[in-house]
């Protein structure tokens, strides 16, 4: 088994890289820029740009030191800013010599195709692959590796297949992507320029707190579920490839989490969701 570990709070690097057993770390892109591109200024000479991303090529050489894959995570969203950024730094993203990427939208494929960037690609569950068929289309457009759809129940799971696929067994699932931004509604002030790292409650009409992750960098926020998935106890789950996804963690609790689970009871969390695992979708 190959385990993966996507993470939100850049803090969480460094514990992770001390878990012998990981094989793959998601670097979120949109956290590892430098503060001056985070102020928002313009980076167009290539040394800039090299400046910009400094601290992306920094955490990428921390994995493969460590032993471990590194993938750069790309945005949810893909407007024309997310573009030109990448495309201002191409040169230094591809200096960074990152194993691959973790792209969430097809216009992304696209851009990675055309701008030639170098690595391997694996698309995200937003990308569905619901059936061995979409699969096959989704590889035709770029993908080497696929992430299992989170609304496919385990027998679905088992009908479609686990070739070139990750399953995601752990980690508040992101159940809505906005471009309203709860920090402005609450404080009446904007947090491009400060590369805030905060997550917010959000209640609905049942009481339930979602959590709605600020990512100021491409102006949007994720609204994640109000408790993790777990699945790690599910032998149906037990898949070549799992991913493990940290968000609102404190430090050092990754860590635990993981190590609970790859070296002792692998007891679930407090509170937790099968999501569709065990149910689907009508």
């Amino acid at each position: 088994m190959h385990i993966s570990v996507l993470f939100e709070n850049p803090a969480h690097l460094e514990e992770l890289l001390r878990v012998e057993e990981i094989t793959r770390i998601y670097l979120p892109l949109e956290r590892l820029l430098s503060s001056e591109e985070a102020a928002g200024r313009r980076t167009a000479a290539a040394g800039r740009g090299r400046e910009a991303t400094a601290p992306c090529r920094e955490a990428v050489r921390r994995c493969q030191e460590a032993g471990k894959e590194a993938w750069l995570a790309l945005p949810y969203l893909f407007r024309r800013e997310t573009a030109a950024f990448l495309r201002q730094n191409r040169e230094a993203l591809a200096q960074a010599r990152a194993d691959g990427w973790l792209v969430r939208t097809l216009d992304e494929a696209g851009f990675l195709e055309a701008e030639k960037l170098p690595g391997r690609r694996i698309f995200d569950a937003g990308l569905y692959s619901w059936n061995r068929e979409a699969a096959l289309v989704l590889k035709g457009l770029g993908a080497d590796q696929l992430t299992a759809p989170y609304e496919l129940n385990a027998r679905e799971l088992a009908d479609r297949g686990q070739e070139d696929t990750e399953l995601v067994v752990y980690g508040r699932l992101p159940v809505m992507v906005s471009a309203q931004c709860p920090l402005q509604t609450e404080t009446g002030r904007c947090g491009k320029g400060r590369q805030e790292y905060a997550f917010r409650p959000l209640r609905d009409r049942k009481g339930m707190a979602f959590l709605a992750e600020n990512r100021c960098r491409f102006c949007y926020n994720v609204i994640y579920n109000s408790v993790p998935l777990w699945l790690w106890d599910k032998p149906e789950a037990r898949w070549e490839w799992v991913r493990f996804h940290f968000t609102s963690e404190e430090e050092g609790e990754p860590r635990r989490i993981l190590e609970r689970c790859l070296r002792g009871s692998g007891e679930p969390p407090r509170q937790y969701t099968r999501g569709h695992f065990t149910r689907g979708v009508e």
